[in-house]
């Protein structure tokens, strides 16, 4: 099988279009499947000790713990993982961003934000939770944002 990649600007960019031959159908759907999962990460589950995995998708932020971070679900749900901050900020730049030394949230369930003293940003979730983002990653959340 032959793979060829097209870039086009007129495409939205949160379009992604697969042409096959219909000999191809299953390997198709096989990739539409695996790409609309997207990528999982395997958090603790305090309570019980037991490992799961969970889709990025469904997290909204992740808080430093010392030498672990704690994983805040959007089903109100927390876990951790054992990693600490810096190692999570290489996550997908399309869902997550650093908005503090301590913490990390999904861009995409931000509903609305604020100025607040000494050049920060209030911002609230979807969740209803809010975070300060600190003045040195202002600049970079109001880009994201295309404000």
């Amino acid at each position: 099988m032959k793979i060829n990649i097209l870039l086009d600007k007129l495409i939205n960019k949160e379009d992604l279009i697969i042409q096959t031959n219909p000999v191809n159908s299953e390997v198709a759907e096989s990739l539409k499947k695996h790409l609309e999962n997207g990528l999982k990460i395997t958090v603790i589950n305090a309570t019980n000790d037991r490992k799961i995995q969970v889709n990025i998708n469904s997290i909204l932020a992740f808080q430093s713990e010392g030498h672990m971070c704690c994983v805040k679900m959007k089903s109100g749900e927390l876990y951790l993982i054992n990693k600490r901050l810096k190692e999570l900020e290489n996550l997908d730049e399309k869902y997550f961003v650093k908005i503090n030394n301590a913490t990390i949230i999904n861009i995409n369930e931000i509903k609305e934000f604020s100025s607040v003293s000494n050049a920060r940003l209030e911002v609230f979730l979807s969740d209803k939770s809010s975070y300060f983002v600190n003045r040195h990653y202002v600049k970079i959340i109001k880009e994201r944002l295309a404000c």
